[in-house]
């Protein structure tokens, strides 16, 4: 073995290169806050990670711009100012506005007098573990929301088609039994209106076998162009009862999706607002796209009835409470099937009501 002597020893020169390289490796940059002139020192692998100009001083109002979060600065600031450290996984936006998850550490600086007159810490790279992280959330919940969907199917097979084919049978063998004439014609009524529901749910249950079938077909919608064609179905309603619609799709005219898909969500949600308006109120809908954070967003909002969200906010998703029957009337898939359609695509779908105030409905691709 070779004994150990100076020769061997790293030199600071060495120790500089070393962490430089593991700084590098890692995407760790380093940072100072000093309190006295307000400005915020950020390394050169710091900004390179965050795309900071090289040259460009950072004031403590500019560095509030590159967390995702409003108030993260003054969190930290104040953390720190009790003489206490922090490390937190956090969100920060680049100069050129990608957001990218870092674990971000800092400590207070003391003077002589041991007085705090800044901080100083260090910010790693962490974006492509959180999002694998928030990637495997997602398809949890998309599974999670799959088996909720093959539960309702399985509602809808052995509630309603038992139904339908118990009345069907039990009809039969009444109808056996009938020779009256007049009475012959009530029973064919029935044969008939039984026929007709359950045709209807064999077509429900085929919509709800066509949003897992269909999901990957995806292609790009001109929204403005589907919407107006949604609007042209709807023109005699919404002419009969001088509604006015708005529409504002600069933000986004265009998204790729299940065309048949969002028309659907489109026909729900548009039918909704006009079935349950206010009688004593013009009717107002307003359709428009947003762009938030890298979320693509369509609203949809009325000045219609309302839900009472404390009542039924949890039913108005679910096949057996439907928005028909929670305002008391006939029911049919309704939101159920565009919330499916809408998860089976990785989306969710919120919203906002109160009685008598409207419903304003967010849809998040």
């Amino acid at each position: 073995m070779l004994a150990e002597n100076d020769s061997f020893k790293p030199t600071e020169e060495d120790n500089a290169y070393f962490l430089s390289e593991v700084a590098k490796a890692t995407q760790t940059g380093v940072y100072t806050l000093n309190f006295k002139d307000e400005l915020f020192f950020v390394d050169s692998i710091g900004r390179s990670i965050l795309n900071i100009p090289p040259n460009l001083k950072l004031s403590v109002n500019e560095v509030e711009q590159l967390f995702a979060k409003t108030g993260s600065v003054e969190k930290l600031l104040q953390t720190c100012l009790k003489g206490d450290s922090f490390k937190e996984e956090m969100q920060m936006i680049s100069f050129d506005n990608e957001e990218i998850w870092m674990h971000f550490t800092g400590k207070p600086k003391y003077d002589k007098s041991s007085n705090i007159i800044g901080i100083r810490g260090v910010f790693t790279s962490i974006d492509m573990f959180v999002r694998d992280r928030l990637a495997q959330k997602r398809h949890s919940r998309i599974i999670e929301a799959q088996n909720d969907r093959l539960l309702h199917f399985a509602h809808i097979v052995s509630h309603n088609l038992r139904s339908h084919s118990s009345n069907l049978e039990l009809t039969l063998e009444l109808f056996n039994d009938v020779a009256d004439d007049e009475r012959n014609k009530v029973f064919y009524s029935y044969l008939d209106e039984i026929s007709n529901n359950l045709s209807a749910t064999l077509k429900h249950l085929n919509q709800v076998v066509t949003v897992n079938s269909q999901s990957s077909s995806l292609t790009l919608i001109d929204i403005n162009a589907t919407t107006h064609r949604i609007l042209d179905y709807y023109k005699k309603e919404l002419d009969d009862i001088d509604a006015a619609v708005q529409i504002d799709f600069k933000k986004m005219p265009f998204i790729e999706y299940v065309p048949s898909f969002f028309e659907s969500i489109l026909d729900t949600l548009i039918s909704n607002a006009i079935q349950y308006r206010d009688a004593d109120k013009t009717l107002h809908i307003k359709l428009s796209t947003k762009l938030k954070k890298n979320k693509k967003l369509f609203i949809i909002k009325d000045n219609g009835r309302g839900i009472d969200l404390k009542k039924y906010g949890s039913e108005i998703f679910k096949l057996d409470e439907s928005m028909n029957k929670i305002n008391g009337e006939s029911k049919d898939l309704g939101l159920f099937l565009v919330k499916n359609q809408i998860e089976a695509l990785g989306g969710d779908i919120v919203v906002e009501s109160k009685p008598g105030d409207g419903t304003s409905i967010t849809i998040k691709f």
